[in-house]
């Protein structure tokens, strides 16, 4: 690599290196060693280094007139020197030498150097081969298993950092909806709500089908059939949103797509910690607060390292019960540990062994009713949620060149309670309870071989091995002692084999193709005392997807789409023990798209954004339903269609703002109901507005040397949509705007911050559904939770 150093730089260097080799040496090695506090903002990087220079008391040099061009990452928190400099220019295109005690070089990286780091890392470079390059100026997207690049990456692809406009560590997995219009989701409550993406929409909650989104926390799968359980995002790199369906790579269930959430690796250097806390008020509801923090342990540098995040939230309620005569019963009580052991034995190997526990407990549904006191509803018992998570993730890495190799395991056992007020319901007399209890082991194994070269020639094949087993069980009765209804038990399970690759024709044109063969079982078994049938299905599906892209400009990318995917069918039970069947489901979606600048914050445009339209054909549509007494069921509603279109833009004006806004238009319709569901043809798909929009700016300028003041405000709006497709969930929601704003003041490793949700204290229903058992009276409605104001404060070590 050739140096550029300043003539004083060179001349001292030369001087010293006979005479004093080893012990520059050794003054290489004191430096790389000690321990400085660091409190220097994202500037660009000329800048930036200046500030690095003083507080680390060191000389930097380096004769590249196009430093100043790049931007430099934040620094916060006390590190040693080697670490220091490789944080504050990841992803800047620069490197360093460190010369001796008190110099330090840094020069431009050759795009031949760079594709070295990436195969062989040094020691100093932490190696990390199951996340995105920490060397690349580009927005690297991990979801697609290649490491594509998201200017190359032939799809609708979004990535979000932890820390953007209303994505803050303490909210949960819920906080996307904000960021993006097209990602929607029901509004039952915190561990209880399913997603959707693209307006692939089937039903407002979870039953035996599997959900449309899937759910990742690096390589482990969280979620197959149950509701998302808004994992809280604390130590959280990034997550990635890649629309779907992502059946070749992902499986055949994503059918809207899946969501990917990146938690930050292990630091092989060196100790750090951090720490947050949080107290908000509510308008006219309880207090809330939240802590969390995370240690970093180096066990043995470079070889093994040891990270634990652990948080505990209070959500005060803001429902009042008019029945029991009680206020605020909806508070939500969340805990979750994380904890990740990285082992790097030598000749790039690397292995990780993590492991996860949330618990979401919930006193009350959030809902209200029409014709009561704001805010209020009326029920004659509690009804409680339980949402209990615990997953196991194994993962082995190896690195050749440009060829890598990835094998994960993963285990999920995911315990979930709920009880609503059945009161009134045919056959029942008195104050009556109805209880779900769902019990589900998910065990997930996927081995895979991936390459991306430096002409952007990529491709991943492996295979892979899902098993999801679901217990649950249905009582009704007196709130002391239900009567057991029902014990169901489905198994599901797929074994498949996929391959991808994308492979340049040109200069500028690039194509894409891939498939998974997948073999996939269902059985289904009523285990009440005295029933049984068991019923068993096997299918073999092939997953098909093909795409082109154009380049026309550098920084411009046309490309276009076609993806496939499908549910297995299962086994349901009515109340009564009336076992009956639902069929496999199946969908096919084309998309087109324009993608132009870089957002990426260390190397953004002015201008950069996104427009994409796509269409949708989706065969024998799975729901989870409601019978006319409120008892959930599950069926096939017919064959529908949906047609998308989304944009964003992304501009800044001047370095210090960002101005972001985007839309989602959606139409969709059930063309061909089933057998049963006369007069529903044109019935819009459930839960997915017509369209939705946000538009959000943030102002962030350093104030001194070692102050920084972050403000942003952002507006959203969602139309109006239907609970559900067909009756009793026939009925309207949503319509309703929502403004939030938030300030921040950075100094060095302590950061204080103020933000303000539902800035107007908008009362609109987002979601018509609280107690099946009482929906159909169509009085429901779930509220925009309250004004809040939240003080928080965190600090790094």
């Amino acid at each position: 690599m050739r140096r550029a150093l300043p003539c004083v730089f060179a001349i001292a260097a030369l001087c010293a290196v006979v005479p004093a080799a080893a012990a520059a040496a050794a003054a290489a090695a004191a430096a790389a060693a000690a321990s400085t506090r660091y409190a220097i903002p994202a500037l660009p990087l000329d800048q930036a280094l200046i500030l690095f220079g003083q507080q680390a008391g060191v000389s930097i040099g380096s004769g590249d007139p196009g430093i100043a061009a790049a931007t430099a990452n934040a620094l916060r928190g006390r590190m040693g020197l080697d670490r220091a400099l490789r944080n504050l220019l990841a992803r800047t295109g620069y490197t360093y030498t460190v010369i001796d005690m008190r110099t330090v070089s840094i020069t431009r990286l050759s795009l031949a150097s760079a594709h070295v780091i990436k195969a062989r890392p040094q020691a100093l470079a932490q190696p990390n081969l199951l996340e995105s390059d920490s060397i690349s100026s580009e927005i690297i997207v991990t979801a697609s298993k290649q490491r594509q690049p998201l200017a190359n990456y032939p799809g609708s692809a979004h990535v979000e950092r932890i820390g953007a406009i209303g994505l803050t560590a303490e909210s949960g997995t819920a906080a996307l909806i904000g960021r993006l219009p097209e990602l929607v989701s029901t509004n039952l409550g915190p561990g209880r709500n399913k997603l959707f993406i693209r307006g692939i929409a089937d039903s407002s909650f979870s039953g035996p089908t599997e959900s449309t989104v899937g759910l990742y926390l690096g390589e482990l799968r969280l979620t197959y059939n149950a509701p998302e359980p808004d994992i809280r995002l604390y130590d959280i790199d990034s997550v990635e949103i890649i629309e779907g369906p992502q059946g070749t790579l992902y499986g055949a269930g994503t059918l809207g797509g899946l969501i990917r959430i990146v938690p930050t690796p292990p630091d092989m250097g060196t100790f750090h910690a951090k720490a947050s806390a949080g107290f908000a008020v509510t308008d006219q509801g309880r207090d809330s607060y939240d802590v969390g923090g995370t240690i970093n342990l180096s066990v043995l540098p470079d070889r093994i390292a040891l990270r634990i995040v652990g948080y505990g939230q209070n959500l005060g309620g803001y429902i009042d019960n008019a029945a029991l005569g009680l206020r605020d019963t909806n508070r939500t009580r969340v805990g979750g540990l994380r904890a990740t052991l990285r082992v790097n034995p030598g000749d790039d190997w690397q292995i990780d062994l993590s492991g996860l526990l949330q618990n979401t407990n919930t006193r009350d549904g959030q809902y209200a009713e029409r014709g009561l006191a704001a805010l209020t509803h009326a029920a004659a018992i509690a009804q409680p949620h339980d949402n209990d998570f615990r997953g196991l993730n194994f993962v082995l890495a190896k690195q050749w060149n440009d060829l890598a190799l990835l094998s994960t395991t993963g285990i999920v056992r995911h315990d979930l309670t709920d009880r609503f007020d059945a009161t009134g319901v045919a056959g029942t007399t008195g104050v009556t309870a109805y209880d779900r209890d769902e019990h589900i082991r998910l065990i997930t194994h996927e081995t895979r071989l991936s390459s991306h070269r430096a002409d952007d020639r990529s491709w991943v094949a492996g295979f892979s091995y899902v098993r999801n087993v679901d217990r649950t069980l249905q009582a009704l009765g007196m709130p002391s002692a239900p009567v057991q209804l029902s014990l169901v038990r489905n198994e599901k399970s797929e074994m498949a084999v996929f391959g991808e690759t994308t492979v340049p024709v040109s200069a500028r044109w690039a194509v894409t193709a891939g498939g998974r063969l997948v073999l996939a079982h269902s059985a289904g078994e009523l285990q009440n005392a005295g029933a049984g049938g068991e019923r068993n299905r096997k299918q073999i599906r092939l997953l098909p997807t093909v795409a082109a892209t154009w380049r026309p400009l550098d920084d411009v990318q046309v490309f276009v789409r076609l993806q496939s995917g499908f549910r297995s069918g299962g086994l349901a039970v009515d109340p009564g023990g009336a076992v009956s069947k639902f069929d496999a489901d199946e969908i096919y979606t084309g998309e087109a798209g324009l993608r132009f600048g870089k957002a990426d914050t260390k190397a953004p445009s002015r201008l950069s954004g996104s427009i994409i339209g796509t269409y949708a054909r989706w065969n024998d549509i799975q729901a989870d339903l409601l019978d006319v007494r409120g008892f959930p069921q599950t069926t096939n509603i017919g064959t529908g269609q949906v047609f998308g279109v989304t944009a964003d833009i992304g501009w800044r004006p001047i370095d210090a703002l960002l101005i972001e806004s985007a839309v989602f238009l959606n139409r969709s319709e059930l063309l061909s109901p089933s057998a049963g569901l006369v007069g529903l043809d044109g019935t819009a798909l459930p839960n997915v507005p017509n369209f939705g929009g946000r538009m959000s700016a943030r102002f962030s300028q350093p104030v001194s040397n070692s102050l920084t003041l972050v403000l942003d405000t952002s507006v959203r709006y969602r139309s109006g949509s239907n609970v559900g497709t067909v009756p009793p969930l026939l009925l309207e929601q949503g319509e309703y705007f929502e403004v939030d704003a938030g300030a921040a003041i950075e100094a060095g490793s302590w950061k204080l911050t103020l933000d303000a949700t539902n800035l107007m204290n908008s009362r609109s229903n987002r979601f018509a559904f609280g107690n099946p058992f009482s929906a159909s009276l169509g009085q429901q409605v779930t509220p925009l939770r309250p004004r809040t104001i939240r003080l928080g404060l965190g600090i790094g070590f």
